[in-house]
């Protein structure tokens, strides 16, 4: 049907608590289908007085204010059922408080206060209103919460509500950040106490597992253990045994190796990166593609042997379709490009249908699962091998080779070198999840530091619709006021075009870039990173070896990171003479050759090692 908000208001506003709370799950719902934007059934009607700067505040002010009232309103109630869906919207009824000038709706939880008096510190919340007090607590509040005494009283309540705080792509603000620090160890070790993985937002649980790598803890992927334990009761729940497969290398018919996939179309950087490495292992495999019919064009399809759509239906029923096709073709190998951008391979990594069980770094970071084996990475991207439970199978640099973007080679980009700029123009690339204040506040000191004056401009995939762009807006603006401009997820080109006509670029930490690395190289710019210990760290690292750049540019800690950019930004000379040597389409020609076939020879050897 679609959202109104003047008929969402007349709602709120009149009492109309069941008609109300249907069309605020519309609106949510339409954001959650569309990526923050409001979609095409989306209707409001601003005041002939607002002006275009100020429509999307007016609007999103409106809805908060609407919200504010339905919820403060003491007969409005949650049923179970109601609860459970509105859960798993949390982090939109999050942003649209974030995205207006109240920023949260802790002013709505303290109607709630049995202490009353306005108190802002001392918030106590009776059983009555603990659902919607879980509801609209989110990543900025600023109410403490006794998070033990919560568990104590109702601990199945708490673990939907901390899911839900986790589970956002943009916990950029100190206050955010700061409050997925402290969940993630304290939540680690107590979800595993929840019984039934019904009892919780499973539709966000991927989101945890994947957004986790995001935060500054060195213990961050912790959280992903009992996440494991949920799901491979679940699966055992559902009657999915584990398959015992024999090995079986007869030397006249290829192994079956089987590769599930999450996003696998040409334009995605998954496909890029990780499809010359199985076409090539069709010289020693059978390789059998797995995948959504939605999310694997015909580019995708034609790198497999055969490719078998996934089915739609409930995550029981497409694993227990991949547990048959493993049985009935005696598969020898599982593989994973990546692992926990969807809800299907994280189910997928905690159950047994191959001897041997494989993962790449789609998502560069740990399973920490007991049914995966290996994981696929290039050897001058191993920060510390520690970080990961499964075993390295470490590719030599060369051994994944990417494919180059199709956009890319459309783009015809000036080769702009200004010699002496007044203003040094810093380009950021990245997205949403990987913004945090330890990062923009490297930036500010950089700001402030230099003896050149510096201008950012940020380029930030995922920022777009009424409520996710104007709070990176907002929370960059907080950090580098006007020395930053801060762009709107827009087309390759307008973004390609932007980088070029920058000076130089940063790299975004303790998450990194790989295909930013690549286009602002491409554009004919030098730049800077942070390096570490996990791989989503030190590919970084890896890819300005391949590149040649001078070590000095790889820095290990946030001061190296602030003085090198400076130094990068204040000598005109030493910057401008790397771009020449260093930088240009002809520059990043060796990320994308190599020899593809190694990863089918490792694997295959693995296999060896394994038969009796």
């Amino acid at each position: 049907m679609g959202f109104s908000l003047e008929n969402f208001e007349y709602l709120a506003y009149s009492r109309q608590h069941e008609a109300a709370a249907r069309e605020l799950m519309d609106l949510l719902s339409g954001l959650d289908s569309n990526y923050g934007l409001p979609g095409e059934n989306f209707s409001a009607q601003p005041l002939t007085s607002v002006l275009p700067n100020e429509l999307n505040d007016h609007v999103v002010t409106r809805i908060a204010a609407a919200i504010s009232c339905l919820f403060a309103d003491s007969e409005f109630q949650f049923s179970q059922i109601g609860f459970g869906q509105m859960i798993l919207m949390h982090r939109w009824l999050s942003g649209l408080f974030a995205a207006s000038p109240f920023r949260n709706a802790d002013h709505v939880v303290r109607a709630w206060n049995i202490r009353g008096k306005g108190n802002l510190r001392e918030v106590e919340i009776g059983n009555r209103d603990l659902i919607k007090f879980c509801l609209l607590y989110s990543p900025e509040s600023e109410i403490p919460m006794d998070l033990d005494a919560f568990w104590a009283h109702d601990k199945v309540l708490v673990a939907n509500l901390c899911l839900a705080l986790l589970s956002p792509r943009l916990l950029a603000t100190p206050v955010a950040y700061e409050k997925r620090e402290l969940i993630l160890p304290w939540l680690s070790k107590r979800l595993e106490q929840i019984e039934d993985l019904g009892q919780l937002p499973a539709g966000i649980l991927h989101d945890v597992y994947m957004h986790c790598s995001y935060a500054r803890r060195a213990d961050k992927h912790d959280i992903k253990k009992p996440i494991n334990a949920l799901l491979k009761r679940s699966i055992a729940t559902a009657g999915l045994a584990p398959l015992n497969t024999p090995i079986q290398l007869n030397g006249k018919d290829k192994p079956v190796l089987v590769v599930v996939v999450e996003w696998f179309s040409a334009a995605h950087s998954i496909y890029r990166t990780h499809s010359r490495t199985l076409e090539a292992a069709r010289e020693l495999f059978h390789v059998v593609g797995m995948g959504y019919g939605k999310t694997v064009d015909e580019a995708g399809r034609a790198v497999f042997d055969e490719f078998i759509e996934i089915d739609a239906g409930e995550i029981q029923q497409q694993l227990a379709q991949i547990r048959s096709v493993a049985e009935q073709k005696a598969v020898q190998i599982l593989y994973m490009p990546s692992v926990g951008m969807f809800a299907l391979t994280m189910f997928l990594s905690n159950l047994r249908i191959a001897p041997v069980q494989a993962m790449a770094l789609g998502h560069p970071a740990t399973s920490h699962s007991q049914e995966m084996d290996y994981v696929v990475v290039e050897d001058d991207y191993v920060g510390d091998p520690a970080c990961f439970s499964e075993r390295l199978l470490r590719l030599p640099s060369d051994g994944m080779p990417y494919r180059a973007s199709a956009l890319a080679n459309e783009l015809n980009l000036p080769n702009l070198i200004r010699e002496a700029p007044e203003v040094v123009q810093i380009v950021v690339a990245s997205t949403t999840m990987k913004l945090n204040p330890d990062f923009l506040l490297a930036c500010q000191r950089i700001l402030h530091e230099a003896k050149s004056k510096i201008h950012f401009h940020f380029l930030i995939g995922q920022a777009q619709g009424m409520l996710v762009y104007p709070q990176v807006k907002r929370v960059i603006g907080q950090f580098l006021g006007d020395a930053a401009t801060v762009y709107p997820h827009q087309h390759y080109s307008a973004y390609m075009q932007v980088i070029a006509g920058c000076d130089m670029f940063i790299n975004p930490f303790p998450f990194g870039n790989t295909n930013g690395i690549i286009d602002t190289v491409s554009a004919g710019l030098v730049g800077v990173c942070k390096t570490g210990r996990e791989v989503h760290e030190h590919i970084d690292e890896g890819l300005f070896g391949r590149l040649k750049f001078p070590q000095w540019l790889v820095t290990p800690t946030v001061d190296d990171y602030v003085k090198a950019t400076i130094r990068l930004a204040d000598d005109h000379a030493l910057r401008n003479q790397l771009r020449r040597e260093l930088t240009g389409v002809d520059a990043v020609q060796t990320i994308f050759h190599g020899r593809p076939e190694i990863m089918g020879k490792m694997l295959l050897e693995v296999l060896k090692s394994k038969a009796p």
